[in-house]
């Protein structure tokens, strides 16, 4: 996921970036819905069952370059990886709560206006 905007111009463009990729804030969202700190691949993979294998690969992958989300490799048989949200992932999702909140308070309305 290539860098789009002008980041002299505007400093909030890595925001936007991340408001604006399809599948950041839903694989972001699930981590932090999980009832532990971090969680495995697989059962990430469960969670949203809209989305392949390789996205939630490249979602991660691109969490990861920005310093949204951690992975750690535990040295098993079989070999286990978890991610979890590094601190700034969890403040900004906490201030983006509202908009969240907002769009769940007026989905209907929002769906029903697509049509």
């Amino acid at each position: 996921m290539k860098k789009k905007l002008n980041y002299d111009y505007c400093q909030a463009a890595p925001v936007l970036e991340w408001m604006s990729q399809k599948w950041v804030l839903v694989v972001m969202l699930r981590i932090e819905e999980y009832e532990k700190e971090s969680i495995r691949f697989s059962e990430l993979f469960r969670t949203i069952p809209q989305v392949s294998e390789k996205v939630l690969a490249s979602t991660l992958d691109y969490l990861l370059q920005e310093g949204l989300v951690t992975r750690e490799r535990f040295e098993e048989v079989p070999p286990r990886v978890e991610y979890s949200l590094t601190p700034i992932a969890k403040d900004f999702l906490r201030e983006i709560s509202y908009v969240i909140e907002w769009g769940q308070l007026h989905f209907e309305q929002i769906v029903k206006g697509r049509k």
